[in-house]
């Protein structure tokens, strides 16, 4: 294994340090790490891990005088690169310190010329359970078996998900399901749709987080926005002051609302100005030749709400199919509207913070946002509108050469984990 280090600098900084299994050391000299890159998103699958690297050119001798073949980044293909992360000065603040990388180099792109002599390109990794997926087909049947025990039969036995980094929030309705050789996380999409947490909740994600090197997650947003905050004490902006900069790890760097409210989107994907549900749902039953509305009972120039569903049902007719309750009526109505919350368009909170590794999608944090020259009274008069909870959606971890490195987090208000805008 041959490494590529970056210096140490002093601990309010970052120290990092890149590793690559298996490939040539001919094709690592003189190559330097100029960028890491880190992301999750509650709305895939899957990790984006990219490295920014600037090589050297031309015939360069070693330290005997020696000068080797020109670099073949073909040998960087498959092989494992492995990723450390530092930051000393989280441990004064009782956090964790370091963040562990170990994935499969998949891509290299925006190989470029930056003068005469170097060049530039990107290195993306990936889990290797996004691998078994594209390479694996399902098809299977299940009797009457909850979501939540496919998703982890089918992650582990399909996609090579070790238990350890697996977490499976438990999930009803028990019902029949049939996979059509399709994909393992096809397979866990469709269990998404249909899982419900509490029996009435329709708001399962599939998503990954580095976390112990990487952990799938199947859990409801309502479990995600009721759960412990990682970082106990709130993320604070200050404009000056100690309370300020890259050296205070609760200090927010900046930050901006891309949107506090958009009705027109509510209204389209089945939230009313009051937040109640709106949605409307035809459900058809074959065998015993019905059709029943749910949700909205609007009638008068159309039918149903403004969103209308259409699916088929087994109710009433389960036992004489010899099957379990379909339970369509449950989480058909609700899922879009559910799922619409998270939309990139409905992101409520994007804010940067100095790097630390205990941030993950899908992780809650306290965001406070002080009032200039109010001194007394609660929270109501010392904080800003757009203070409080909110549940991580989209994050980015971005490591400079040099130390510098910050979190980037998009979010949505915590009231999402009930349903409300």
């Amino acid at each position: 294994m041959v490494n590529i280090n970056v210096p140490t600098v002093e601990e309010s900084k970052t120290e990092f340090a890149v590793a690559f299994n298996g490939v040539d050391e001919q094709n690592l000299r003189e190559v330097s790490v100029r960028e890491i890159t880190l992301g999750e998103s509650l709305l895939t699958p899957g990790l984006q891990t990219s490295v920014l690297f600037n090589a050297h050119l031309h015939a360069s001798p070693d330290g005997e005088g020696y000068v080797g073949p020109p670099k073949n980044y073909d040998d960087f293909k498959y092989k494992m690169m492995e990723i450390q992360i530092e930051r000393r000065l989280l441990d004064y603040f009782a956090m964790q310190t370091t963040m562990e990388v170990s994935q499969r180099i998949y891509r290299i792109s925006d190989r470029k010329l930056l003068n005469s002599s170097n060049e530039q390109f990107r290195v993306h990794a990936c889990d290797d359970s996004l691998l078994n997926d594209a390479r694996s087909l399902v098809s299977q049947s299940w009797k009457c078996t909850a979501p939540s025990d496919i998703v982890s039969q089918v992650l582990q036995g399909c996609a090579g998900v070790p238990s350890d980094k697996l977490q499976v929030e438990p999930c009803t309705p028990i019902r029949d399901y049939i996979a059509e050789n399709i994909r393992p996380f096809q397979v866990v999409t469709q269990q998404a749709n249909a899982a419900l947490a509490l029996g009435n909740d329709p708001s399962f994600l599939h998503y990954m987080t580095y976390d112990n090197f990487g952990t799938h997650h199947f859990k409801s947003i309502y479990s995600l926005t009721k759960a412990s905050l990682p970082i106990d004490k709130p993320f604070i902006f200050a404009e000056t002051g100690v309370s300020s900069g890259y050296g205070n790890p609760y200090s927010i760097l900046k930050y901006h609302f891309p949107c506090d409210f958009d009705l027109l989107s509510d209204i389209l994907n089945g939230i009313d100005v009051d937040g109640s549900f709106i949605n409307s749902m035809v459900s058809s039953n074959p065998l015993a030749g019905t059709h029943s509305l749910f949700g909205n009972q609007a009638t008068g120039c159309g039918l149903g709400g403004g969103v209308m569903n259409l699916g088929k049902t087994n109710y009433n007719t389960e036992k004489a199919q010899d099957q379990c309750p379909s339970e369509i009526e449950k989480y058909l109505l609700k899922r879009q509207a559910r799922m619409s919350l998270l939309e990139q368009d409905k992101i409520a909170l994007s804010l940067t913070v100095p790097w630390n590794p205990m941030l993950h999608a899908g992780k809650m944090i306290d965001v406070q946002l002080p009032r200039k020259g109010v001194k007394d009274g609660g929270d109501d008069f010392k904080l800003l509108y757009g203070s409080g909870k909110y549940l991580i959606v989209n994050l980015t971890h971005t490591i400079k050469n040099g130390g510098f490195s910050t979190t980037t987090m998009e979010c949505v208000a915590q009231t999402a984990g009930q349903g409300i805008v």
